[in-house]
């Protein structure tokens, strides 16, 4: 998907866009890529006997939504990714009932699944990259104490072959029913733990400076 911008009409419009990080990340458990990619969450320390959802950083290109997790206690394999792809928390699955998040797009730890307001897998499923099922790009898939995963920003729901990501606004949440966490829920009563809820906008590339350069020549006036 090109998400690019074809023409930028001035340097601020430009600037105002890259809300977000625009990177390529290789996915092969080199986590070296992520150092200069800031945090977006940290929930570290509030779950045992189960993944311990911790510091989560994300970036896109023009292609791909890449995430990075870590897990203080080294026990990553049974975490979901969830996706509120319209930015609308009635439509769809309310983890845990919390209200964080109404989730059409889930993942547990690379495996793709659909869900709406009655349904944590409705059964329709996604269609693209990865393996033709919308699948996402997980290193290392074992526990571990840090993952990174990329996912196509290109992917269809099958139901009615529409974007899952249909703008710039990607809404997401991690969370697990493993362990033994009290994250999210009075008394202690859940078996788990969420991170918080995250709103991430995709970002652009910024402007090469021989393109700002000639911006700024387009804005200058002429002499009579």
């Amino acid at each position: 998907m090109r998400r690019t911008l074809a023409l930028l009409t001035c340097v601020g419009a430009a600037t105002l866009a890259n809300a977000g990080t625009f990177k390529t990340i290789t996915i092969d458990s080199d986590f070296s890529d992520w150092a200069d990619v800031p945090a977006v969450d940290d929930d570290s320390g509030d779950n045992t006997a189960g993944p311990d959802i911790g510091v989560t950083k994300i970036a896109n290109d023009d292609d791909f939504l890449y995430i990075y997790n870590t897990f203080p206690n080294g026990l990553s394999l049974g975490t979901f990714t969830a996706i509120d792809s319209d930015s609308n928390l009635a439509t769809g699955f309310d983890v845990f009932g919390l209200g964080l998040i109404g989730s059409e797009a889930g993942w547990q730890n690379d495996f793709p699944f659909t869900q709406d307001a009655a349904n944590f897998n409705n059964g329709s499923g996604m269609s693209g990259d990865f393996f033709g099922s919308g699948a996402a790009l997980l290193d290392a898939f074992a526990n571990s104490t840090e993952r990174e995963l990329a996912i196509s920003l290109d992917i269809l729901f099958n139901s009615d072959n529409s974007l899952v990501f249909p703008d710039s606004s990607v809404n997401l949440l991690f969370w697990t029913d493993a362990g033994l966490g009290a994250d999210g829920q009075p008394g202690g009563d859940l078996a788990g733990d969420v991170s918080a809820a995250i709103s991430y906008t995709l970002a652009v590339p910024e402007p090469t400076t021989l393109a700002v350069l000639a911006l700024g020549l387009i804005a200058l006036p002429r002499r009579r």
